[in-house]
């Protein structure tokens, strides 16, 4: 199953976060029980630490972090979680990550070309030696079912893991405010907090915006793997951005979070007249769609040339940015969305991850 998936100004948005000075906390007055989680349901905050409730997908346990004395040498393991640490200006602490060639930050991959950042091999199958070699405070995993050993031998070396369960978060904001998980591991709780506070307002007008719409163009996702289809549940994140977008999600009455699995057919009969296609994997052409099944072009948004993805911003190792930023930007997702489906309501705006396939 695939992992998935995502301005009015992405210049200004830069701008703000780079005027973010981190405080200490003794200056602000915040104290980190005090600081909300407002969207996010895995994890919390309090004086005792941070608590994952659901540490891995199934997990009948919670796990309760002691806040570090902000830790230098980290590890990360998805690029899920490089935006957050470079938002917060933690990057060059950054010692180690699998598979660097599917980062898409320019200042993370400068790190990596330096040698200040070392390739552990797969995510699956990290050289342990090499980790631990590294001396890292602490490593940051994911883990899809706890069944990673790799991550029992990291603490049984004595390091220190910390599950990061965004992933598993059924909102847009709540994935994005994993920002104060880091924020607050790392003593930059208020820095955090100002982050968040600018993305969820700015998703928030933008959704106000395209709620004036008057008409709500039809749109479906997603593309075959092997005989299946799969596309965004009702309830999925993904289906929550085409609906702020002033969408029409043909699967919005399904009840799923996760994604569906279904035949060609289904997808056929439901869809074949609809507006917009929007997502189409790694296939970033027309040519590619038919060429890998010519029943694509049967699609009226084919026909029409409504086919939009997320492949505008792609590593020159093939890494695509949307996987990596846009979790933590669903401001800038919306933005580009919006602009999709209703372009009079984003006038001379560039899109940052969307793009029509040519």
């Amino acid at each position: 199953m695939p992992r998935l998936i995502f301005y009015i100004s992405l210049i200004s948005t830069l701008v703000m976060l780079g005027s973010c000075r981190p405080k200490s906390k003794e200056n602000t007055g915040k104290y980190v029980g005090d600081l909300e989680v407002k969207y996010a349901k895995k994890f919390n905050i309090s004086e005792a630490g941070l608590t994952v409730s659901e540490p891995w997908p199934g997990a009948t346990q919670s796990i309760t972090y002691p806040i570090k004395n902000d830790p230098h040498r980290i590890v990360v393991t998805s690029t899920t979680h490089l935006p957050y640490l470079e938002m917060l200006g933690l990057e060059d602490r950054l010692v180690g990550f699998p598979s660097t060639q599917y980062i898409s930050s320019e200042k993370i991959r400068k790190l990596v070309e330096d040698g200040k950042i070392t390739d552990l091999g797969p995510d699956g199958n990290m050289n342990l030696e090499l980790l631990i070699a590294l001396q890292p405070d602490v490593v940051f995993a994911f883990d899809m079912g706890r069944e990673s050993s790799t991550l029992d031998k990291i603490e049984e070396a004595g390091i220190p893991v910390v599950y990061n369960a965004d992933y598993l978060e059924a909102s847009a904001l709540g994935r994005a405010e994993w920002v104060k998980f880091f924020g607050v591991y790392f003593q930059k709780e208020q820095k955090a907090d100002s982050i968040f506070n600018h993305i969820a307002d700015r998703y928030d007008s933008l959704k106000a915006l395209a709620s004036s719409v008057s008409k709500k163009p039809t749109l479906f996702s997603g593309v075959m793997y092997g005989d299946i289809w799969f596309l965004p549940g009702g309830k999925n994140w993904a289906a929550e951005f085409y609906q702020d977008a002033g969408g029409e999600y043909l699967w919005a009455g399904d009840s799923s979070t996760g994604w569906l699995e279904i035949s060609f057919e289904s997808v056929f009969d439901k869809a074949q007249l609809a507006d917009f296609w929007i997502g189409t994997s790694t296939f970033n052409t027309m040519q590619e769609l038919v060429g890998q099944d010519a029943r694509y072009g049967e699609f009226d948004a084919y026909k029409n040339d409504q086919v939009f993805s997320y492949n505008k911003r792609i590593s020159p190792s093939g890494g695509y940015d949307f996987f990596e930023s846009g979790y933590a930007r669903p401001d800038i997702v919306l933005a580009d969305l919006i602009s999709v489906l209703h372009p009079e309501l984003m006038p001379g705006y560039e899109t940052y991850y969307f793009q029509k396939l040519p």
